[in-house]
């Protein structure tokens, strides 16, 4: 079951804020990578643009600091 998708059967949520006391708890997805092994086993597009080798939103500034805010709150708490 696919418990992202929303009612109107496009719209996946990618993240979401449970309120805790007087803050919060924020989840989202971490995104998707792949490397020329898993892509082994999808079918050939010709209009597919993606590397061979893909980290997507890994390897973006703004994810570095999600995650390290992340672990110094859990080291922290």
């Amino acid at each position: 079951m696919d418990t992202s998708l929303q009612a109107d059967g496009r719209t996946r949520v990618l993240g979401y804020t449970r309120e805790v006391g007087n803050g919060g708890v924020t989840y989202f997805t971490l995104g998707h990578c792949h490397n020329p092994a898993i892509r082994a086993a999808r079918a050939p597009d010709p209009a597919d643009k993606t590397p061979p080798t893909f980290h997507g939103a890994w390897e973006t500034d703004g994810f570095i600091a999600l995650l390290r805010n992340a672990i110094a709150w859990g080291v922290h708490a």
